[in-house]
């Protein structure tokens, strides 16, 4: 079997393949499924033209996109090219072209999965894309390949080391990387099952420690093996998942204070408005779980440009227009009030954990400031640090233990 119909039929459910376009060109196209999720797969082959884009390639995968829009359908993209057909010359800049536009138009789910080396126009293609999916020893996503560079600007380079799926899943490219063709696969089908409107099986709320790890928390409210890490590699500070709550799906962007305390810089920034953006394209709820001291100050912060970051992150959950949820679970101070969502950013309802935060800075900082005695640190912490303190200011909605926070997102998302 060819390796291009080989890939698509792992791909696909035993028997739900039909393909629509097999020979035509270096790009087939099927209606299929997977975990019984209807879809239209899109396919390079890479034996014909190392899978180059081409006037015809082009028209086969636009062809595909307006199948996935007429039916409803995510839209699944296998990919191994080696960019633009030389051969067809201006026309391949045509079709090129033509691939962006309906791909930005589409409105059903965009789901990438490289095989191997994709160049150019293949690797836009994965940049307009919802969901990127790699393996972290064939992938890479270069603009040109080495060669070319060697000839344009006389640097002797590698795939890997312009591209490499490791190098681009630290930029935050690659959503979900896998060692092997089959774990991609595992985590395609983990994806689709996820776009499923069907209910599941609620899950009872697990105990954590009083004050525990965010982690703790995420485990406490999604249904159990229902979450999906996306961009594990990428701003580790923070972490953004799809999953489950008593059946329903939803986004939850949280800090992650074993790394660098959960600190909102750059990339981070980016993350979250990365993902709330895509929270908006799969008509997600978000629950955003904070705890971090805020934004990364200093002049190396500003000069990378975290305040362009932040105003990214700020925009992109304003603009998210489906339920959005606000849960303190430690540190929320500062601007991260407003950038992990609040009710004045358009939050559907703000809670607090019991041992919650929230204030303009931390105490001692404040202290230092404000010229407090250490004995008057406790009554400033009260006064202006706390969650009970937050809830009679209108900040908090409710103040809830672990144990019940999963029961309160329930009632709200329904």
């Amino acid at each position: 079997m060819k390796e291009v119909f080989r890939r698509m039929e792992a791909l696909a459910d035993e028997g739900s393949i039909h393909y629509i376009e097999k020979n035509q060109s270096a790009v087939a196209v099927a209606a299929a499924k997977i975990a019984q999720k209807p879809v239209v797969l899109a396919a390079f082959d890479p034996t014909k033209k190392g899978g180059a884009l081409g006037y015809f390639e082009g028209a086969s995968i636009v062809r595909a996109i307006k199948l996935a829009g007429e039916g409803r359908a995510p839209l699944v993209l296998l990919c191994q090219s080696a960019g633009a057909d030389m051969v067809s010359g201006q026309l391949s800049l045509s079709g090129a072209g033509s691939v962006f536009r309906a791909l930005k138009a589409l409105d059903t789910p965009r789901v990438y999965l490289s095989y191997g080396p994709c160049i150019g126009a293949a690797a836009y293609m994965a940049g307009l894309c919802d969901v990127v999916l790699a393996l972290e020893d064939a992938s890479a996503f270069c603009l040109t390949g080495p060669k070319i560079v060697a000839r344009a600007i006389y640097e002797e380079t590698s795939l890997s080391a312009m591209g490499g799926a490791k190098v681009v899943a630290e930029r935050g490219g690659v959503h979900l990387l896998s060692e092997t063709e089959e774990a991609m696969i595992a985590h395609c089908r983990a994806l689709m099952a996820f776009l499923r409107q069907k209910q599941v099986v609620a899950i009872p709320p697990r105990k954590t420690r009083a004050e525990g790890q965010t982690e703790d928390v995420i485990r406490a409210v999604v249904d159990e093996e229902s979450a999906i890490y996306l961009w594990p590699r990428w701003a580790q500070n923070a972490t953004a998942i799809l999953a489950r709550i008593d059946g329903m799906r939803v986004g939850i962007f949280a800090n992650n204070p074993d790394v660098a305390a959960g600190v909102l810089d750059k990339e981070a920034a980016l993350k979250a408005a990365a993902f709330y953006k895509l929270c908006r394209r799969l008509q997600l709820p978000v629950i955003s779980l904070a705890d971090t001291p805020g934004f990364l100050p200093g002049s190396a912060s500003e000069g990378e440009g975290v305040m362009r970051a932040g105003a990214a992150m700020m925009e992109a959950y304003l603009d998210h227009d489906a339920k959005k949820i606000t849960v303190a679970v430690g540190n929320v101070l500062g601007g991260a009030y407003m950038a992990m969502g609040c009710r004045e950013m358009g939050a559907d309802a703000y809670f607090a954990l019991e041992w919650a935060k929230i204030g303009v800075m931390g105490a001692e900082l404040a202290a230092d400031i404000l010229h407090l005695e250490k004995e008057n640190l406790a009554s400033y912490r009260a006064m202006h640090l706390s969650a009970e303190a937050a809830k009679k200011s209108g900040l908090v909605d409710e103040i809830l233990s672990v144990e019940s926070l999963r029961r309160k997102l329930s009632e709200v998302l329904r």
